[in-house]
């Protein structure tokens, strides 16, 4: 009897021990991290965060109104450095008034994106995102070549794909 019990305890740790480890860290990496869809909601624009090297980049990927439709496509993070466990600094560039600056991001717990961008590191002004996508699996630039040639030999007649190989 006393042996069942040490074996069931030893049990319950060791499922506790997995779950920590193995469960609970996965989470937080996907809540703690600013790759995917966000949504500015003072005009509705949406923003792309995505990896650009080995720096994390962001470009305005649609708008509602057709005044801001102009900016889709503008790269507005640049070279953002992980600082934190769920922040980020790199250049952030205003629209507004055509300047770059000093960028600060950070990814809150409750699928909120602090977005905050400074002169001289004192004088900042910022917004609080949302997020309307998770991140996507990342696949790898050598997956993504060799993807785009093999679709590219499937869209060429038969007599191209032997003059390539020969």
């Amino acid at each position: 009897m006393k042996h069942s019990h040490h074996l069931s305890a030893l049990a319950s740790l060791a499922m506790l021990f997995g779950a920590l480890c193995f469960g609970s860290p996965a989470r937080a990496l996907e809540s703690n991290d600013p790759h995917g869809l966000w949504l500015r909601p003072e005009g509705g624009v949406r923003f792309s965060f995505y990896d650009c090297g080995d720096s994390l980049c962001a470009k305005v990927v649609g708008a509602q109104r057709a005044e801001d439709q102009a900016g889709v496509g503008t790269v507005i993070l640049r070279d953002a450095k992980k600082t934190a466990a769920n922040e980020w600094r790199g250049k952030l560039y205003n629209s507004d008034d055509g300047k770059v600056y000093d960028g600060y991001i950070t990814v809150k717990a409750n699928g909120e994106l602090s977005v905050k961008g400074c002169i001289l590191g004192v004088l900042c002004g910022g917004e609080t995102w949302k997020r309307i996508a998770p991140p996507v699996a990342a696949v790898s630039t050598k997956a993504r070549s060799q993807d785009a040639n093999a679709e590219a030999r499937a869209a060429r007649p038969d007599h191209a794909i032997a003059a390539t190989v020969q």
